[in-house]
């Protein structure tokens, strides 16, 4: 799978505000066709100044035996609810043994001053800030995630960059539903429903849509846009992400809340 699909997928798992609450962790299961492919463990520091989302995953069973892939994805920046900047975002693919980094440093208005790529081979690159991608303050997509859920409703558009493209997270609330409880999923409650498109702005896209995009269009033609679900999982923790939901063309795919420490 592409890195930015991995990235996409991750970045949704990413929590509101836990001030003043202990440390979150999380394992999440990715199921696709009813078969569980990925492993999400996440764990999320948030303290009056400052937020800190990390994420580890990796492929597993059958998917984990012929594509053995992991990742690491983290976010530390600068604590204010709906308004949180980043400071740094760090996305590191292993792939066969082979781990590329890439690595976005901003300041602390969260502006972004750098961009680096780590290859496999140890290589430091440093990439050019194309005013196209990085003019005005775009986000990492984790801590995108973090502001829409640091909104009274999911519903915001943040504007962020993966380093080769500038894009709108669209999220629109869609109402409430109550889960159950199953062998899937650990959550049962009222869960706040949001839909959520990826908006090409600028950068290098494809005529040809491929990765998530490609997902995405799949999903659009199947009827309905990719789906988050929010839900509270704990009486001193705020909502969090307990489900995530997209259709394509090769079967659904469907992220379930496994535990919670």
């Amino acid at each position: 799978m592409k890195i930015f699909t991995f990235t996409f997928l991750l970045s949704i798992l990413s929590f509101q505000s836990l001030l003043h609450a202990e440390t979150l962790k999380a394992t999440y299961g990715l199921f696709a066709s009813g078969f569980e492919v990925v492993q999400v463990n996440g764990t999320f520091d948030v303290t009056d100044d400052k937020y800190n989302l990390k994420m580890d995953l990796e492929t597993i069973g059958a998917l984990g035996a012929v594509a053995p892939w992991s990742g690491r994805i983290q976010t530390i920046g600068i604590e204010n609810g709906a308004q949180s900047s980043p400071l740094e975002y760090s996305f590191a693919s292993t792939w066969k043994g082979d781990t590329e980094t890439t690595k976005f440093i901003f300041n602390k208005d969260g502006k972004i001053t750098s961009h680096t790529r780590r290859e496999s081979d140890g290589q430091l690159i440093t990439e050019k800030l194309d005013s196209d991608i990085y003019d005005g303050y775009p986000l990492d997509m984790m801590t995108a995630m973090y502001r829409a859920m640091n909104n009274p409703t999911c519903q915001v558009t943040p504007q962020v960059i993966d380093g080769k493209r500038k894009f709108d997270m669209a999220f629109q609330s869609k109402g409430f539903e109550v889960l159950k409880s199953s062998r899937y999923s650990r959550f049962s409650g009222k869960a706040e429903i949001c839909e959520v498109e990826i908006i090409p702005v600028n950068g290098k896209w494809r005529d040809k849509p491929r990765g998530w995009m490609s997902i995405q269009e799949q999903a659009k033609d199947n009827g309905e846009l990719p789906k988050i679900w929010f839900g509270r999982v704990r009486a001193d923790m705020p909502p969090i992400p307990v489900r995530f939901y997209i259709k394509t063309n090769y079967g659904t795919m469907i992220m379930h809340l496994q535990s919670i420490q």
